[in-house]
């Protein structure tokens, strides 16, 4: 445990960025004018194409506290894992390149993850378009304090509270854990021999199922304090190829194997597990068809480890939340 007081305990925060000149600036700044100020601030140039390598290393100039990795373009697990490595914080955060952090959402986490001896914390997030991005920052500054929970069960929270309308009827908005990296501290420790999946997709998904396993207490705050920002030519907005959809049904494989160990019926990763049938849609090629049925046999192996009501309740809950979804797609990713 760390004895550190709060305003001591040093907190590392990995930043992959890929050409985004645009957002970038922002984003860093609203890191470094974090209340909490003991911090190491990772920016993993991962072979950007347009000025945003020169811009963090202008970032780095002005702050000692920002450390910039260039590398030759890897993908995004990459460049969170050369962040891992270089990390000497005793907690980590991720932020992706084009988002922002409330001032004081790295002391909350902090705070909060001290108070109850937690492995993870984790905060509220707001979707917001860019031309809504300064508005809600302000607005996400100045609230005050949420109520704060404190779960034993991080995997089991994982798996089962991910529909919108079940949490919202049973009221467990503060138990939904998502898979993003975003929002959310790691005691470093989580991270001892434990690294994404390079040059997949789905990397945070690969991870999620391995860290809510390692850790033995969370603690949830009702506080909105990441803004996560909103563009439709994001990666998980565009890219729809074969290999694609792959990585996602492979990423939940892993997350299914892990719960089916711990006795949890998977449904988060059962979910998932429907990429397949995106990839089918998505077989353009020999190679694609090849790879597509090599993906079926695994998630039928996957679903005969199922008992016919684990099943049943897996098949009810996807219904609900692939309805969720397309509302989802209606609505938050058309914002700009």
């Amino acid at each position: 445990m760390n004895a550190d007081p709060p305003d001591e305990t040093s907190v590392t925060v990995i930043v992959p960025v890929y050409n985004s000149e645009r957002y970038l600036d922002a984003c860093v700044r609203s890191i470094l004018a974090q209340s909490h100020r003991r911090l190491q601030v990772i920016l993993v140039d991962d072979g950007s194409s347009d000025g945003s390598g020169d811009l963090c290393d202008a970032l780095a100039s002005e702050d000692p506290r920002v450390v910039v990795v260039h590398q030759p373009n890897r993908g995004i697990a990459s460049a969170q894992n050369a962040g891992l490595d270089l990390a000497d914080g005793d907690y980590i955060t991720f932020c992706d390149n084009d988002d922002l952090m409330a001032p004081r959402m790295i002391e909350r986490l902090v705070q909060i993850a001290e108070d109850a001896h937690a492995d993870i914390s984790m905060c509220r997030w707001v979707n917001v378009g860019a031309s809504s991005a300064g508005a809600a920052l302000l607005a996400a500054s100045g609230r005050p304090s949420g109520r704060v929970q404190v779960f034993d069960d991080p995997a089991r929270c994982y798996q089962h509270i991910f529909s919108l309308t079940l949490r919202r009827v049973t009221r467990s908005e503060l138990k939904y854990f998502s898979e993003a990296n975003w929002g959310k501290l790691y005691r470093a420790m989580l991270f001892e021999g434990l690294r994404f999946p390079d040059g997949r997709f789905a990397q945070d998904v690969a991870v999620a199922m391995a860290l809510y396993s390692r850790a033995t207490l969370v603690a949830s705050c009702s506080d909105p304090l990441y803004l996560w920002l909103q563009r439709g030519e994001s990666v998980s907005h565009t890219l729809k190829s074969t290999s694609y959809y792959s990585d996602i049904v492979h990423a939940h494989a892993a997350s299914f194997d892990l719960a089916i160990q711990q006795g949890i019926t998977p449904w988060r990763a059962a979910y998932g597990l429907g990429a397949l049938h995106d990839e089918r849609r998505s077989i353009g090629t020999a190679e694609d068809a090849a790879l597509f049925a090599d993906d079926r046999q695994l998630v039928r192996r996957l679903q005969r480890r199922l008992s016919i009501g684990q099943r049943l309740v897996c098949v009810a809950v996807g219904l609900l939340r692939r309805a969720e979804v397309v509302v989802y797609d209606l609505t938050v990713h058309r914002r700009r």
